[in-house]
C-alpha cells in the first residue's frame, strides 16, 4: 500500500515537474517570437530612415562645397562626423558601454534625437551660408552613432546564434532599399529647389522614426548590471579599451588597416567628383542609386553564403573587389564609366558589414557584445578619422587621382593582412589558428 501511495506520488511529481518544464519552455518559445519582432520593426525603421539618409548621402558634400568649403575642411567635416569620423566611435564606445548596464531602447532614442539635432544645423548653415554651423552639425551627426551597438545587440538578442547573419542581412538590406531611388530624388530636389527641403523632409521621418521606436521597440536586455554607471568607470573603460584580447589583436590590425585606407578616398568621393567632373547633384545622386542597387541585391545572398562557408573568405573578396573597383575610378573620364564601377562598390559593402559584424557577435559573450562592438568601433574609428582630412589634403594638392591611387594600394594590403593574420573556428567564431 505504501509502495503504490509513494509510486502514485512520484508519478504526479514526475507529471507536475514535465508540465513545469513545458511551461517554461513554452514561455521562452514565446519570448524568442516576441523578441524576433524587434528584427522585422527594425528592418522597417531602418527602411524608413534610409529615404532621407540616402537622399543626405547623395547631396552632403555637393552641399559642403556650395558654401565655398574646400576639400580639406569637408575631409575635416567628414574625420569630425562621417561614417569614419571620431564622434562616430566615441559615441559608439559609450553606447555600447552604457547599453550593457542600462538596456538597448534608450541610445536608440537618444540616437535620433541627434540626428534630429544635427538637421537643424544643416538648415542653419543652408540658411545663413555659413559653414561654420556644419561642425555641430557633423558632430551630433556622428553622435547618433551612440545607437550602433544597441542595434547590433538587440538584432543578435533577438533571435537564435544560427539567425545571426541572416538577420544582419536583412535589417541592413531594408536600409538599402531606398537607396535604389532616394538618392535620385534627393539630388533632384536639391537641383531644382535647392538643398534646404531634402533637410526638412529628413527631420519629418525621423520624428516618425522616434515615435514609432518610443512605442513598439522591444528591450531585449532584461538583466541588468548592478553597478552604478559613473564617469570614471567610462574612464577606466576607455583605458580599458587600448588592451586588446589576445583573440582580437589580428582582427583589430586588419579592420583597423581598412578603415583608414576606405577613408583616403571614398568618404570624400562625391565631393572630388562634384569638383573634378562637375557632375550635377542629380548625377551623384544615381551614382549612390547603383550602389545602393548592387548592395541590396547581394546583400541577403551574401547573408545566407556567410552561414555556410564562414566570414573570412568574404572579408577578403570585399577588400579584392575594392580593388577593382578603386582602379576603376582611376582610370575612368566618363559618367557612364563611374555608373559601372559604382556597382561594384555596392559589393564592397555588403560583403564587409554583415561579415565583420557577424564575426564579431559569435566571437564574444552575449553579456559583453555591445561593449565588444563598441570597442572595435572605437579602434577603427580612432586610426580612421584622419584619413578623409588627409585625403582632402592629397586633393587640394595633387588632384583626383592620388586619393583614388592611395585607397586603391591600401585595400589590396588590407585584404592581404586579412589572408595571413585572421583565423576563423568552424562556428564562424575567431581563433588563434585556423582550425
Amino acid at each position: 500500500m505504501k509502495n503504490n501511495l509513494d509510486k502514485t506520488v512520484k508519478q504526479k511529481n514526475i507529471k507536475r515537474t514535465s508540465q513545469m518544464n513545458n511551461s517554461i519552455k513554452n514561455t521562452n518559445n514565446k519570448i524568442d517570437q516576441n523578441l524576433e519582432s524587434n528584427v522585422k520593426f527594425l528592418s522597417s525603421t531602418h527602411f524608413l530612415g534610409g529615404l532621407y539618409f540616402n537622399m543626405l548621402w547623395a547631396i552632403r558634400q555637393p552641399f559642403f562645397l556650395s558654401l565655398n568649403s574646400s576639400m580639406t575642411f569637408i575631409g575635416l567635416l567628414e574625420g569630425i562626423g562621417g561614417f569614419n569620423g571620431i564622434m562616430t566611435p566615441i559615441s559608439q564606445l559609450i553606447g555600447g558601454w552604457l547599453s550593457d548596464k542600462n538596456g538597448r531602447k534608450k541610445y536608440v532614442i537618444i540616437a535620433s534625437l541627434s540626428i534630429i539635432s544635427a538637421m537643424i544645423f544643416f538648415l542653419i548653415a543652408g540658411y545663413t551660408k555659413l559653414a561654420f554651423f556644419l561642425i555641430p552639425a557633423m558632430l551630433f551627426f556622428g553622435a547618433s552613432a551612440i545607437s550602433w551597438p544597441s542595434f547590433d545587440s538587440i538584432i543578435a538578442e533577438s533571435v537564435s546564434e544560427e539567425k545571426i547573419a541572416i538577420s544582419y542581412s536583412i535589417f541592413m538590406f531594408a536600409g538599402v532599399v531606398p537607396g535604389i531611388f532616394s538618392p535620385y530624388l534627393g539630388g533632384k530636389i536639391a537641383d531644382l529647389f535647392g538643398y534646404l527641403p531634402v533637410f526638412s523632409l529628413g527631420i519629418f521621418i525621423e520624428i516618425l522614426c522616434l515615435i514609432l521606436i518610443i512605442l513598439y521597440l522591444k528591450e531585449t536586455l532584461f538583466i541588468k548590471n548592478k553597478e552604478r554607471s559613473d564617469f570614471s568607470q567610462f574612464l577606466i573603460l576607455l583605458k580599458d579599451s587600448f588592451k586588446i584580447p589576445k583573440i582580437l589583436r589580428n582582427f583589430y590590425i586588419a579592420t583597423i588597416v581598412d578603415i583608414f585606407v576606405w577613408g583616403l578616398g571614398s568618404s570624400i568621393l562625391f565631393g572630388m567628383l562634384r569638383k573634378t567632373f562637375n557632375f550635377s547633384v542629380s548625377q551623384i545622386g544615381i551614382l549612390t542609386c547603383m550602389i545602393s542597387i548592387s548592395w541590396a541585391i547581394t546583400q541577403i545572398p551574401v547573408g545566407r553564403l556567410i552561414e555556410k562557408f564562414g566570414c573570412k573568405i568574404f572579408l577578403i573578396l570585399s577588400e579584392l573587389i575594392g580593388v577593382i573597383t578603386m582602379f576603376g575610378f582611376l582610370i575612368s573620364t566618363k559618367y557612364e564609366h563611374f555608373l559601372i564601377f559604382s556597382f561594384l562598390w555596392g559589393m564592397v559593402a555588403s560583403t564587409w558589414v554583415p561579415t565583420m559584424k557577424t564575426l564579431i557577435a559569435n566571437s564574444v559573450d552575449k553579456t559583453k557584445r555591445g561593449e565588444a562592438i563598441g570597442k572595435l568601433s572605437f579602434f577603427r574609428g580612432l586610426f580612421g578619422f584622419p584619413a578623409p582630412f588627409i585625403g582632402g589634403i592629397l586633393f587640394d594638392n595633387f588632384g583626383f587621382k592620388i586619393p583614388i591611387l592611395a585607397n586603391l594600394i591600401g585595400a589590396f594590403i588590407a585584404a592581404t593582412l586579412i589572408f595571413l593574420l585572421i583565423h576563423e573556428s568552424p562556428k564562424g567564431k575567431l581563433a588563434y589558428k585556423t582550425q
